[in-house]
């Protein structure tokens, strides 16, 4: 092997010399090729300067509607996913919509907050300043039944024609996280809440 290495090394040397001699100068030959990087090199794989992905680019688009109008069905849609994740109750956490175009605060009022696709999370002592006091028979799906400066629940529908009983959601507390259950007009009443609906919501 050291042999034929040393004779490889000589070649160029006498070509050089046999050229001398001829009159013609035999230039060596050039190098080889790098080869090229492997297919998992990170040059290869570093996205582009600039490059964002689908998924950031559709949440950027959904984002500018946040603060705007928004539908009663989407709104219990945005709710059913916290439901659906069990989001753990907070008072300091934070989690993503469902179009993970923005986070809210995981506590009650966060929880609504989120629901009406606003663009903060509020407390329960500024909700009501963006929805209207309503009677509660006007209650409808996405509407909230406040105890200011206490806590808030989301109305999701009656449990029957009598409406002396109601479906919500809430972020109850670190002991029921994300709830869903029933409870009636009459504990409401004497708990101190008061029904509300949202200024921007579609009928």
């Amino acid at each position: 092997m050291q042999i034929r290495r040393a004779a490889a090394a000589l070649l160029p040397a006498t070509a050089l010399v046999f050229g001398l001699f001829s009159g013609v100068v035999v230039a060596p030959a050039s190098a080889a090729p790098a080869v090229a990087e492997s297919a998992d090199s990170s040059v290869i794989l570093e996205a582009p300067e600039g490059f964002q992905d689908a998924e950031d680019t559709s949440a950027a688009a959904k984002a500018a509607s946040y603060g705007g109008t928004i539908t009663r069905a989407e709104v219990l849609s945005r709710a059913k996913d916290w439901w659906t994740r069990k989001v753990p109750y907070s008072q300091s956490k934070y989690a993503f919509d469902v179009n993970k175009g923005k986070k809210y605060r995981t506590d009650c009022s966060g929880f609504v907050s989120m629901t009406w696709k606003i663009t903060s999370s509020r407390n329960t002592s500024t909700l009501d300043d963006i929805a209207t006091k309503i009677g509660w028979a006007s209650l409808k799906p996405g509407d909230m039944v406040l105890r200011a400066g206490h806590h808030v629940k989301l109305f999701e529908k009656w449990t029957s024609s009598a409406k002396t009983s109601m479906w919500i959601y809430e972020e109850g507390s670190t002991a029921t996280d994300m709830d869903h259950e029933t409870v009636s007009v009459s504990s409401l009443k004497s708990g101190g809440y008061v029904p509300w609906k949202y200024k921007k919501i579609k009928d």
